[in-house]
């Protein structure tokens, strides 16, 4: 099948550069091997509407009726640390989850300061957890903690475990 090789459309006259596929104007193909395909439309089947208080009450038999629901296993991963921002000096800072509820120095203006609840709850703070899957490090904020989510290195799902 060779290649528009420019000139005239045969349907409207109009010039046309080489190698189209259809006249830029009329829309006509330009290559006479080429004939318009037929898209076949599927079948219109109409879906039962679902209203918003009745979408989380019957969340898990939602789930349970569709063809496509498998039970699948996803692992708890407990979060290894978490970063945070200094309060001296406002750096990020990583802070392991050994050092949760304790004292930490900053390791950029030197302030102590303590990690506790309330600073664990800000939110500018994101968490880290390393994927079962893969081993890569995965870092997320912490409104993702305590939900399935999935590795955005392999795709996997987990679910990070995360206590404020």
């Amino acid at each position: 099948m060779p290649a528009w090789p420019g000139g005239e459309c045969p349907d409207c006259g109009d010039y046309m550069p080489p190698n189209l596929i259809t006249c830029q104007t009329c829309r006509a193909l330009l290559n006479s091997d080429l004939q318009l395909g037929q898209v076949d439309i599927p079948e219109y089947v109409p879906l039962k509407e679902i209203a918003p208080e009745e979408r989380e009450t019957n969340r898990s038999s939602i789930i349970s009726e569709s063809p496509m629901a498998t039970a699948v296993q996803v692992p708890l991963v407990p979060v290894k640390g978490i970063f945070v921002g200094c309060p001296g000096c406002q750096e990020e800072l990583k802070i392991p989850e050994q050092y949760a509820y304790s004292r930490v120095q900053c390791n950029h203006c030197q302030q102590l300061f303590a990690m506790d609840k309330s600073m664990r709850q800000q939110p500018s703070v994101s968490c880290y957890v390393d994927c079962p899957h893969c081993q890569r490090r995965l870092r997320a904020s912490v409104e993702y903690s305590n939900q399935n989510v999935a590795c955005n290195h392999c795709g996997g799902a987990l679910h990070m475990k995360y206590e404020p």
